[in-house]
């Protein structure tokens, strides 16, 4: 299992008061599996994905990921997992305004510590692969959204992580932009990639190999 959550709650601490917002989430995902996750707003959802991303700790219950714990970890050695295992596509896509497509897929690799000189080539090989390598120079506000998600998707597997998480990705882009996503991530899979994906949209869904339903802070 590259992914196994065992009765994870999770409570947020709102002045006087805990709110509850996960309730004994169990979760097993296999290596190259592709998962959907779906559910209303407020259901817990990316409050869940947080957690599977290392962005977020649960209050209580165990968390592996590639079989080692990760509940407890300090917050630098959660920071290197994120870096090297963990890509992330977000609805607002997170680019950086004042630089390039080139530099924003670069980035990570600055933080992992590679060469300039390997940066720039790696880049540009991940933006050829979603299809952007005539807007390597262009920054965001000169690209169509689903452009940006592209940018976005080859800045999250420029390391090659084994899992990537989609949070809801679709959820600003128009139909056609949206179907070009999903065949990117399609074909991630199929190189072996692990993807787990938020979407409150059954129609994409529907790509995912599995789909689970969370509600009110619980799998249904």
């Amino acid at each position: 299992m590259i992914v196994e959550l065992n009765k994870i709650n999770k409570s947020y601490d709102e002045g006087k008061q805990l709110v509850p917002v996960l309730f004994d989430i169990d979760l097993q995902v296999k290596e190259g599996e592709y998962l959907a996750i779906m559910g209303p707003s407020g259901s817990g959802k990316s409050t869940l994905m947080n957690i599977i991303g290392c962005l977020d700790v649960p209050t209580s219950g165990s968390y592996l990921l590639n079989g080692e714990e990760i509940c407890g970890r300090s917050d630098s050695s959660l920071s290197v997992i994120r870096n090297k295992t963990i890509g992330f596509v977000f609805q607002n896509f997170n680019l950086l305004p004042r630089e390039s497509a080139l530099e924003n897929v670069a980035l990570p690799m600055l933080y992992a510590g590679v060469h300039k000189k390997e940066r720039l080539e790696r880049a540009k090989e991940a933006l050829t692969q979603v299809g952007l390598e005539d807007r390597m120079y262009f920054k965001p506000t000169a690209l169509s959204s689903g452009q940006k998600q592209r940018v976005a998707i080859a800045r999250a597997m420029v390391l090659k992580p084994a899992l990537l998480l989609a949070d809801e990705p679709t959820g600003a882009l128009d139909t056609a932009s949206g179907e070009q996503v999903m065949d990117i991530f399609q074909k991630l899979n199929e190189q072996g990639v692990t993807i787990i994906m938020i979407t409150h949209e059954p129609e994409i869904a529907a790509h995912a190999h599995r789909q689970m339903m969370i509600r009110d802070g619980r799998f249904v």
